[in-house]
């Protein structure tokens, strides 16, 4: 039997609170530049960036495909209305769907690296950075998180260049995270689909 991911919700203090543990995990790594990928890993980064004694940030922009569907139905409202225990075995389905469809597939990004390096400003912001910290909420696939760490990667060839999250949702990720708080754990935090469900 597969056995279900933990569960944590995130609101108000509790968010702060780990968003500052993650920023304890990489305080000696000392980025000189923290690339948010928006919307959820922005947050992240930016309840990070004091704790990190305030390095230079970005956010950037990129959605899976998934993320579109669900806002263009609306689904977070039917969601949210459903009682807890629904809603997360809900969650719990699409991340079992999705790993089980996509696990023997390696992501390709480079196309999208490609065009996000020329519409965000990475390229100017990642130019004299030496350390640059990829920061995102969670990890599925991997997908967002490998394409904005090769758009750096493009952008800042010579930088070395970590990825934190705050948690993977997958049994195996395909991608691992430099940083990760929290492994086979669904987050609900304020901006998730599901966040009024009670």
């Amino acid at each position: 039997m597969i056995r279900p991911p933990a569960r944590r919700d995130l609101y108000g203090e509790g968010f702060g609170t780990v968003c500052g543990q993650l920023a304890e995990a990489v305080r000696d790594y000392g980025p000189d530049l923290v690339v948010g990928i928006e919307t959820g890993g922005a947050r992240v980064a930016e309840a990070m960036l004091a704790t990190m004694g305030d390095p230079a940030y970005l956010s950037v922009r990129i959605q899976r495909p998934a993320t579109k569907v669900k806002s263009s139905l609306r689904i977070g409202r039917l969601v949210s209305r459903l009682p807890r225990p629904l809603a997360d075995g809900l969650r719990w389905a699409e991340v079992e769907l999705r790993e089980t469809s996509l696990r023997s597939r390696r992501p390709s990004v480079e196309s999208t690296a490609q065009q996000l390096l020329g519409t965000t400003g990475l390229q100017h912001a990642a130019e004299k950075a030496q350390r640059i910290l990829v920061v995102d909420d969670t990890i599925d696939s991997g997908r967002t998180l490998l394409t904005v760490r090769r758009a750096v990667e493009l952008a800042s060839p010579r930088a070395e260049i970590r990825t934190a999250v705050l948690a993977s949702t997958w049994r195996r990720p395909p991608v691992r995270p430099d940083y990760c708080l929290f492994g086979r754990t669904l987050l609900r935090m304020p901006w998730s689909f599901d966040a009024q469900a009670s």
